[in-house]
């Protein structure tokens, strides 16, 4: 019961904190089929009034494959997970996994078709909204700020490399001057680290490497 209702909770952060105030604006838009030039089909709303496509897999940097502990916040809400994170210049895969690792619930994006399935969330679930957020953090920045300038948005990136051979990159998202989206992800010795925060939906979450 207590995995049900992290997994609804997420759900809400996922799904219902992106499209609870464009839903009316998105309605036609998403399921008209219209792609970008830089990416898929898939189009989602990073303001009420900005949507950018999905970026296609051979935008990934490099290869990740990883078990990660996802820890989130909504509001007043907490919530913890396990989960099985894969993604190369050919496709993503996404796993969530009960405490025993089985898997709860997977998400995979080819370039061509999002494919969700998972008993525990609801069935309209726009996973592309996921996977979004996935590529502000791993996809390469160049082809992400090419992205977002041509939705009318602004993608800046900024990376540090300390002497011990630590870096953090700082991704962020603007509409005009207006802080949407932060993005950090922080390499260090015995650490790997993505935190995202979106200020204009009210979520965070972090995503920290564990050590296999």
């Amino acid at each position: 019961m207590k995995l049900k209702i992290v997994f609804v909770l997420l759900a809400g952060v996922l799904f219902f904190s992106c499209t609870s105030l464009n839903r009316q604006n998105s309605s036609k838009q998403e399921t008209s089929g219209e792609a970008d030039a830089l990416g898929s089909q898939y189009l989602v709303y990073v303001t009420n009034r900005h949507k950018v496509p999905l970026l296609l897999p051979c935008d990934m940097k490099g290869t990740v494959e990883t078990y990660q502990v996802m820890e989130g916040s909504y509001g007043s809400q907490h919530f913890s997970m396990l989960l099985y994170f894969f993604s190369d210049q050919n496709e993503m895969q996404l796993s969530l996994l009960n405490d025993f690792g089985t898997d709860m619930g997977s998400l995979s994006y080819d370039g061509r078709e999002v494919r969700f399935e998972s008993a525990m969330f609801p069935k309209n679930l726009k996973a592309e909204y996921i996977v979004c957020d996935i590529q502000n953090a791993y996809y390469d920045s160049a082809a992400l700020e090419a992205n977002y300038k041509n939705a009318g948005l602004s993608f800046e990136s900024v990376r540090t490399l300390y002497e011990t051979g630590e870096s953090v990159e700082v991704r962020k998202i603007f509409e005009e001057k207006k802080l949407i989206e932060e993005i950090t992800l922080k390499n260090e010795i015995e650490e790997q680290t993505v935190t995202i925060k979106n200020y204009l939906r009210g979520y965070e979450y972090k995503l920290t490497k564990v050590e296999e």
